[in-house]
């Protein structure tokens, strides 16, 4: 008689016990979703591409690295070309207008100026798909009108409406319109690279931004802006005497500049973020 109330007592304590973890868990799969998932699953499904969009991406990036490589180096940074090399037409490295200009290094080779001269065609991979570096040659070339060092800018040479590229991993501090020589409507759009607040990271000629001010960008992936069609406002684009007859040299610029220079940051960044 014990025997059968102990298993008795058994059975009705296991059936409690399972009746317990079945309703914990008819519980639990009623609980809403948080904000927090319910975003991250929005934000999933979102995501998924159709097959004509990711067709249409694929086309659009064919040839293209996944990252664009290095073009140079300033004050311990690394800058990314800001174009593809499938649509790179030309790189030229220049004096910047103002002293601000930080002057940067690189590992391409010296163009064959000579060359380049008879032939208007700067020597471009536009193939390549990888490697560090940028597998083109830099034109280094002087400009009289202006008493700054060499190198302190770059010419980036690509065909209007051409993406851009963020050339270094940071945050969007500043986008504002301008006028060139006080002349030509253009757009600069300044970047501060990840832990150098020192640093100013423009770029100019460009139009119809992708970006705003704390925005975070990727060296090299991010994209940016377009390429602008400053050649059409302009007359004497230098990088225009060194490429093939109906390339009219438009390009975007990019330059460092020295944050902390006396003046700067009340004039040219001025409406700027702060960066966190």
């Amino acid at each position: 008689m014990l025997a059968i109330v102990f298993v008795l007592a058994i059975s009705a304590l296991a059936f409690i016990g399972y009746r317990m973890i079945s309703s914990s868990h008819e519980d639990a799969s009623q609980i809403p979703a948080s904000k927090s998932e319910e975003s991250i699953i929005a934000t999933t499904d979102a995501d998924l591409s159709t097959e004509e969009e990711e067709a249409q991406y694929y086309e659009k990036h064919k040839g293209r690295p996944k990252v664009n490589p290095l073009i140079a180096q300033c004050f311990g940074i690394d800058l990314r070309s800001p174009i593809a090399p499938a649509d790179l037409t030309g790189v030229l490295f220049h004096q910047a207008s103002y002293k601000y200009g930080l002057v940067m290094t690189t590992a391409l080779p010296d163009a064959d100026m000579e060359r380049i001269g008879s032939t208007r065609e700067p020597r471009v991979n536009r193939e390549q798909t990888e490697g560090e570096w940028l597998d083109a040659e830099a034109m280094h070339l002087w400009r009289v009108t202006d008493a700054t060092d060499m190198d302190t800018s770059i010419d980036v040479g690509a065909q209007a409406g051409t993406i851009v590229r963020s050339p270094v991993t940071g945050t969007v501090i500043l986008v504002k319109d301008y006028m060139l020589y006080d002349q030509v409507p253009d757009i600069e759009i300044h970047i501060q690279p990840d832990g150098r607040p020192d640093l100013d990271v423009v770029l100019i000629h460009t139009t119809d931004p992708l970006v705003k001010a704390g925005d975070r960008v990727e060296a090299g992936v991010t994209e940016i802006s377009h390429v602008r069609d400053i050649a059409k406002d302009l007359t004497d684009v230098q990088l225009a005497f060194y490429t093939p007859d109906g390339d009219p040299g438009n390009h975007t610029h990019v330059q460092v500049n020295d944050a902390n220079y006396e003046g700067y940051r009340a004039n040219k960044l001025a409406g700027a973020i702060t960066a966190s």
